[in-house]
């Protein structure tokens, strides 16, 4: 029997909303989503394999955490689903659907990546280097994240938004972080964007330097009919930065695309 990762869930209605979390972070960062959407649709947000409590996977590739997704979307009884995926969670988005397109009303990719880094083993081994040093010293994962966030949120952050992010990262296994940092840099799927036939929104921010807006430029002009938001003064987790204007961005096109599906 497929271990099924655990998820929150708010609301109901046709086609659900299926959010997927960032590297450092779980199902709890997107509370802001999860009420707000969750008044209108059927909202889900899953924590990655490995984290809170989650099982871990047997194998960490992309396609076992395609097939996990599955499986918690078999778990729900949800055949369609509209994905929303951040960072990471983005390009599990990208490999659930070359798996399971049949599965994807539409795509939406916040602040990730179609090839991450670069093929090269010297750099590859350089950037989980420094990725792993952070966390040398500290006995979990949350104990580091405090500094690690300085590097993703923007000042415009509120104190509220803050906590938040700090909730959802006190549920990530430090160890797991790392067996998907060594994942994250596998990442590859540049040549399947022509592929994508569903509407597509992409989501940057402006000062984003881990996802800069200029790769997911090039994302949107290789994927058919996609549509491409910035958010200004807002950098690697628009989601919490911005949270009202995310929202309103996320409704707007699932209304362009989909007006009749919310109850």
């Amino acid at each position: 029997m497929k271990s099924v990762p655990s998820w929150l869930a708010s609301g109901q209605g046709d086609i659900p909303l299926v959010l997927l979390h960032g590297m450092g972070s779980s199902a709890e960062v997107w509370l802001p989503q999860l009420h707000h959407f969750g008044r209108r649709r059927l909202t889900l947000a899953w924590t990655m394999p490995g984290y809170g409590n989650s099982q871990a996977l047997a194998e960490n590739s992309w396609e076992a955490l395609a097939d996990a997704l599955a499986a918690m979307l078999d778990a729900q009884g949800m055949d369609r689903v509209h994905l929303l995926g951040h960072s990471i969670g983005g390009m599990v988005a990208q490999a659930f659907h070359h798996r399971h397109p049949q599965r994807v009303a539409s795509l939406i990719l916040s602040a990730t990546s179609a090839g991450f880094g670069s093929p090269d083993p010297a750099w590859q081994e350089e950037f989980i280097r420094q990725r792993a040093e952070p966390l040398a010293d500290v006995a979990r994962f949350a104990d580091a994240a405090p500094a690690l966030l300085k590097n993703f949120i923007g000042p415009a952050i509120t104190p509220a938004m803050h906590a938040i992010a700090l909730l959802a990262a006190d549920q990530v296994d430090r160890d797991r972080y790392l067996d998907y940092m060594r994942l994250l840099v596998t990442f590859d799927r540049k040549a399947a964007l022509g592929d994508i036939a569903v509407p597509t929104l992409l989501l940057a921010g402006e000062l984003d330097l881990q996802a800069p807006p200029k790769g997911m430029r090039r994302m949107a002009e290789r994927i058919p009919h996609a549509a491409l938001h910035e958010f200004p003064h807002t950098n690697h987790m628009a989601n919490l930065e911005s949270p009202d204007a995310f929202n309103r961005v996320v409704d707007d096109f699932l209304a362009t695309h989909f007006p009749h599906t919310a109850p």
